[in-house]
């Protein structure tokens, strides 16, 4: 007795669609009827199903299933088995610490959206970069290039910054890029070519970014003059969550002003 492909996913609770991909894997064969060019399925072809479903339990994919199923040998299943539970284990452990990270962000998330438009004092954690800033002529590619040895993970420490003085005789915004541990900076720019960034008692705050910096700023200085403190005239901006609106992005950042000693 043969089965359509409909009464097959009926029996078995798997899409159709699945089935079909399984056809098309060559991991069941069914037959064509001449009359009505329909497949239909054996109950063969619905054991295998059952072992496919059985080894999709176990988290083996497609190729590994094909392997046991063109004709492994009994004694060489183990390996198929000790491999699966390795692929297994990394991928516990990467959705672990991407979970972590994740939680991690979350955190940051709700205390960096916590701060918009709110003041507290405290000291500005280290940050280095290279000595000087990127102007937009030069690719971000090649000033990345030329600074830092980065590798995937440690984009999370590298923060878009910028820097600005109003002490200077014709301020300019500095923007450069920044990074938490001093060891990614590439050993050609270490040393004299290289600077830490940290100041103690700032009053800290999180603005939306906007290329007119008195725009991120003079709510800080308003606030400091309202609360009568005095500012050095020094301010660090670290890019923390960015976010789009109508595809341009945007970011909140988080401004270090130090207060004058």
């Amino acid at each position: 007795m043969l089965l359509t492909v409909g009464e097959i996913s009926k029996a078995l609770g798997m899409s159709t669609e699945t089935i079909r991909y399984y056809v098309d894997e060559g991991l069941i064969t069914p037959t064509q009827n001449e009359k009505n060019g329909y497949w239909e399925y054996s109950s063969d072809d619905l054991i295998r199903l059952t072992d496919i479903l059985f080894y999709r339990s176990m988290n083996l994919n497609v190729k590994e299933i094909k392997t046991i199923m063109d004709g492994l040998p009994l004694e060489k299943l183990g390996d198929v088995m000790d491999e699966a539970k390795s692929n297994l284990i990394k991928e516990i452990r990467d959705y672990t610490e991407a979970l972590w990270s994740l939680n991690d962000w979350s955190e940051r998330y709700k205390e960096e959206t916590s701060l918009v438009g709110n003041y507290v004092i405290g000291d500005m954690p280290p940050g280095f970069r290279r000595y000087g800033s990127f102007e937009e002529p030069v690719h971000m590619a090649k000033y990345i290039e030329e600074c830092f040895d980065l590798d995937k993970e440690d984009w999370g420490d590298v923060s878009i910054s910028f820097y600005y003085n109003l002490n200077d005789e014709a301020p300019k915004l500095q923007r450069y890029l920044s990074i938490e541990n001093q060891k990614k900076i590439s050993p050609s720019n270490t040393n004299e070519k290289s600077i830490e960034e940290r100041a103690e008692h700032c009053l800290i705050t999180e603005v939306h970014y906007d290329n007119d910096v008195m725009k991120m700023l003079q709510p800080v200085i308003d606030y400091a003059k309202e609360k009568g403190y005095k500012l050095s005239g020094e301010f660090y901006g670290r890019e923390n969550t960015n976010y789009f609106v109508n595809g341009k992005r945007l970011g909140l950042y988080c401004v270090y002003a130090p207060m004058a000693d």
